[in-house]
Formats: structure tokens, sequence, C-alpha cells
């Protein structure tokens, strides 16, 4: 298959804002295509959605053709994808280099110790051979992103998505994590977003530069920034930016000699305002499970409510502590929509007890086996709701390091301290015993 991926009037929305058009690019087998563009140009939108990261929103919108390995996107496997920033929080070297081989399970210590050796020898990395039984928290950010790049690469996608993998390391790390990319450049296809030109060209691909919500120039990236074809394209490579008004600007609200915004097709305009979620809702399982911020912090109280019951939510789980610590749901309004609620208080930024979190993670099943669906809440809905929505993950059978990468794929702010970090690898670690002991008090 000479291409990979395959977007004809691809447009992102979420609620009533479009992010992107109608985005039409060709990504084959091999070798790296660089996504430039101003900041909010809808660049980190473009690889989330592709990956499927943003489906857990129930206010995306998308619009257009996209096609991955010959299929529409979604009907099977998803491109793999590193986040923005990404560092591996849980877990040894080892664990994280064996995640995604297939036949880890099948391997003895010393035969996973031995596969270890030789990918970290093939990836370029000797340098953590003697470095199996470390914490990968402890490894430098640069060495961090290497290891997360490989291990979705030996899951063997043919596309990955990388999001600013160079972004606040210096010339020698980032080096360092190119050299990576470049190597899976051989072997597949890589996606990802820069802000350093100099980088795009020592990878060596074509580079794609968007703004506006449109791709507005793609070409080898030498070409690009050395001899560009737009006026635009040139701003861009001398300044490493552009102004370009975002895809549903108004005309007359722009400023005069303003470009003017590209026609959207008329798709971007079908969207249902009432069918939308709250501000940072999330679902983390689609349609089941999600995190919420508590109703009231970011709009309206009722507003937020009758939000969370637009989206089918029919129970609460507070996890802020009560008054006056922490403001409460407003129990007659939570009543007004039908919306039920149990509360399970946590200190902010804490984890639960792991008796909270099996109390947390049976009364779910109990709301789930009775056809509910839940948001759990903290505050803003990032720390302990996030934390509580890997608990379950791991409840359901995920270890830790799966339940953390779903959720901070989903959202990257949740699970916030070390605190919660740790909580999440000991319940991963003890939840057979304690399952042991929940069936000895029955």
């Amino acid at each position: 298959m000479d291409k990979v991926l395959s977007l004809a009037g691809f447009g992102v929305g979420i609620g009533e804002r479009t992010i992107l058009g109608s985005i039409d690019m060709d990504i084959g087998a091999r070798g790296v295509t660089c996504l430039f563009g101003p900041s909010g140009s809808g660049k980190s939108t473009l690889l989330r959605t592709l990956a499927g990261l943003n489906d857990g929103n129930p206010n995306l919108r998308t619009w257009g053709s996209a096609l991955y390995l010959g299929r529409p996107l979604g009907s099977a496997e998803r491109p793999g994808m590193v986040v923005q920033s990404a560092r591996l929080l849980a877990a040894n070297v080892l664990q994280n280099v064996l995640y995604e081989v297939p036949e880890r399970h099948s391997l003895g210590l010393a035969q996973q110790r031995d596969l270890a050796t030789r990918l970290l020898q093939e990836w370029q990395l000797p340098e953590l051979v003697d470095k199996l039984n470390e914490a990968v928290i402890n490894l430098d950010l640069a060495t961090s992103r290497c290891l997360a790049i490989l291990r979705i690469c030996a899951a063997s996608s043919p596309l990955i998505c990388l999001d600013e993998p160079t972004a606040r390391l210096n010339q020698q790390d980032a080096r360092k994590v190119l050299d990576v990319i470049r190597l899976q450049a051989e072997k597949r296809s890589v996606l990802l977003t820069l802000h350093n030109q100099e980088h795009a060209e020592y990878l060596d691909g074509q580079s794609v530069l968007m703004a506006g919500g449109f791709v507005r120039e793609t070409a080898a990236s030498r070409a690009l920034f050395k001899a560009p074809q737009t006026e635009l394209a040139a701003t861009f490579a001398r300044t490493g930016s552009c102004c370009v008004p975002s895809p549903d600007s108004r005309p007359e609200e722009l400023e005069p000699g303003s470009l003017k915004p590209l026609p959207l097709p008329a798709a971007a305009g079908n969207y249902v305002s009432d069918s939308f979620g709250p501000r940072g809702f999330q679902w983390i399982i689609k349609g089941v499970l999600a995190g919420t911020p508590r109703p009231g912090v970011f709009h309206d109280e009722e507003y937020d409510i009758k939000s969370l019951k637009q989206v089918e939510i029919s129970h609460l789980i507070t996890l802020t502590e009560p008054p006056p610590k922490e403001a409460s749901v407003n129990q007659q309004l939570l009543a007004r929509y039908g919306i039920g609620n149990s509360c399970f208080p946590i200190p902010d930024m804490r984890a639960p007890t792991c008796q909270q979190a099996v109390a947390i993670c049976q009364t779910v099943d109990q709301l789930l086996a009775a056809n509910e669906r839940v948001a759990v809440h903290c505050k803003a809905g990032m720390g302990r709701t996030g934390t509580i929505l890997c608990t379950y993950l791991i409840w359901q059978g995920h270890d830790a390091i799966s339940a953390l990468e779903q959720a901070r794929n989903i959202e990257p702010r949740w699970v916030q301290s070390e605190a919660q970090v740790a909580f999440l690898e000991a319940f991963a670690s003890d939840l057979k015993s304690l399952r042991k002991e929940l069936m000895n008090e029955r």
C-alpha cells in the first residue's frame, strides 16, 4: 500500500468551534511528515483525532473523508500516538520495553531480559540495558521520550503520531530523539508536529504548513523553508509564525487588511448545541464512565448539571471534601434533573485509601449493571478524578501502565501527583489479594 493515510476535506470541530476546516493530505507508507503552523492552528487536534484520543469528548465533530490503511478511520485499528511532552511515569524500564510485545506473557524473566536487551540495542538505547529495573520516572526527559516512542513502535503500528517530541530539549537531547525518529521512519510512517525548522530538515522528510484550519503548502522540508512557494509560507519560514484568522472567524470582525478565512464546507456547520457536555467532560469508557469538573466551577451550576443530563449522565460520584473545605454540589438541582449522587471524599492531590478505592469500584459496578451512566468529579476534574478513573480501569483488568496511559492520552492532566501514581501501582499490585479478602468476607 503506497498510502497509509489519506485525508480529503477532513475537518474537526469541538462544540460550536471549528478548529480544522478542510484538510487534504496523503501520507506514504514510510518516511517523516512534519506539521508546522502558528499556535492554535489545530496540529495537535489533528493528531489526537486521528489516533482516537478525542473520541471521549462528546463535543467532538468531524466531517470529510479520512482513510487509514484503506479503510474509514475508526473502523479498525488507529495510528499510535505519543502525546505532547510525554514522560513515562509508571513501572520500570523492562516493563515499558516489553509492554507492547505480544508474546511477553509467555516468556520467563530471563527470556524477558534477553528480549529487552536485544530490543534496546536495536533501538539504539544501549545505555538502558543495565537499567532494566530502574523506575522510568528517574530517566532523563530525552531518554523517556525515546522509550515512549519506541514502545508504540513495538506494536508494529504502520503510522505513529508524535506531538512536539523535541519540545523543551536542548540541541544534544533533541538530536537523540530525532535519531530515534529517523530510525523508525525507515520501517513505517511518522507524522509529527514540530516548532523547530532545523529539526525538520534533519529528519529529511516532507513538511506541511497548516494555518487557519487548512493546509497552505506542502513540500520537502528543505524546500518549504529555503524556497517557499507562497507568501504565507515565506512569512512562516522567516519568522516562525504567520497571522491567519481561525476558520470560523467572521470577516466583519477582522482588522482592516487582514487575510480573510477560507470558505468552510457545509458540514462544518452541522451541530446541535444541546448535545454537548459540560466544559472539561471526557469519557474514559465511551458512553459509560466519564470524568468532569465539579458543576459550577467553569459555568453556572445548573448549566453544567443540565449539560451532564444532555450526555445522559444519571449518577455523579463526588470526590471533594464537604464544606467548608470544598463546595458541594446542589442536591436539589441534581434531583431536578434526575441525577443520583454518591460521595467519597478524598483530600486534594491525594489518593484514596484501598478501602475507598474498592468501595468506589464496587459502586461503579453496581451502577453500570443497572444501566446507569456515571461521571466522577473532584474540583477541577483532574487529579482525584483521573486517579479514580484509572483505579476503575485497573479494577477491570488493566495494569497500572495501561490505565495511566489510557487516561493521560485522553486528558494529560488526569492524575497529578506522585502520590496518586504510586497509589495506582500499589493498587494494581495488591488487587489480587484485595479481591481474595473480599471473597473471604462473604
